[in-house]
């Protein structure tokens, strides 16, 4: 468990180290972004598609309407929110797959479609909240990993340290 603490705390050092966190970028750009450093905070809305992989964002991650979204292999400091937003629910394909989240929870709120795969989060949570159809697989949480009000889940070979409500669903 100390070991475990350590790689934390040194992976948080890094990740934050010389970051105020003031800043804000807004966009995918074209669509896709690739091995990007964001030091501060990433916000994606109302866009027809969005890639990220293999990106650093210091701050929160929040993607808001995007109807086609992939976020691949990125380390994100703080929260990383996927959420459509009212008259968009169940709309859209969310595929949040290989993230690590240092400091903050994952959400994947009210898509038409969410996989949420092989995320870890370090002292966060997850959340798997209002999809019509949600894949919850391979993930590990330092504290809990929540599903509910989704109407299909699929949920296996998660590791919570706390409450897992999406196995048991």
């Amino acid at each position: 468990m100390r070991l475990h603490t350590l790689i934390i705390s040194a992976a948080a050092a890094c990740l934050l180290a010389g970051g105020s966190g003031a800043a804000l970028a807004e966009g995918c750009g074209d669509g896709i972004l690739v091995g990007e450093y964001f030091d501060g905070n990433l916000v994606v809305r109302d866009q027809e598609s969005c890639t990220i992989i293999g990106s650093v964002i210091v701050g929160n991650l929040r993607v808001r309407n995007v109807d086609n979204l992939l976020l691949l292999n990125n380390t994100v400091g703080g929260n990383l929110r996927v959420i459509r937003t009212e008259g968009q629910e169940g709309l859209g394909l969310a595929n949040v797959v290989a993230n690590t989240v240092v400091t903050g929870n994952i959400a994947v709120l009210e898509y038409g479609t969410g996989y949420v795969i092989e995320n870890e989060t370090f002292n966060g949570n997850i959340r798997v909240i209002g999809n019509t159809t949600a894949s919850v697989q391979k993930n590990i949480s330092a504290n809990d990993l929540r599903c509910r009000s989704n109407t299909t889940l699929t949920a296996f070979l998660n590791l919570a340290d706390g409450i897992d409500t999406c196995t048991f669903e």
